[in-house]
């Protein structure tokens, strides 16, 4: 199994490197509650020691799809779409996505996607807190 690697760890960064977005199926995710295998998903909170939010990479084989509903207790979820296209199933409403789609999903809602196209859906996934945003622009930063 691959894993992501780290090009340098600081105390004020961190980077890493995932490889080729075609070769993420290589990365295999063992899901602790499902208990089963997840291929092409990898996390990368705990390799660059994230302590906001947690991001993962997911690419999903055409006829494919995320086999269970799921909810979260405190992390809303962004869903980006980089490559390809599906289907969000969210409160069993199916929406289409494609590539560039951004898909915010609240604690309240289920939500599963799919990829019912012939090509490969690649999807980040950005989980952090609800509703501990304090500031929408740049107004935190400063020079």
């Amino acid at each position: 199994m691959k894993e992501v690697k780290i090009v340098k760890s600081t105390e004020r960064y961190s980077i890493g490197n995932l490889g080729k977005y075609d070769e993420l199926d290589q990365y295999e995710y063992y899901h602790p509650l499902a208990k089963f295998k997840i291929p092409g998903k990898v996390f990368v909170g705990e390799a660059l020691d994230m302590t906001s939010i947690e991001m993962s990479i997911q690419v999903l084989k055409a006829g494919c799809e995320i086999p269970f509903d799921h909810k979260h207790k405190i992390n809303e979820e962004i869903y980006v779409v980089i490559k390809g296209n599906g289907e969000f199933i969210i409160d069993d409403e199916i929406i289409p996505v494609e590539e560039g789609s951004i898909v915010r999903i609240s604690t309240k809602a289920k939500r599963r996607w799919r990829n019912n196209s012939h090509n490969d859906l690649l999807v980040m996934v950005i989980q952090g807190r609800e509703g501990s945003l304090i500031n929408y622009n740049v107004s935190d930063g400063y020079m």
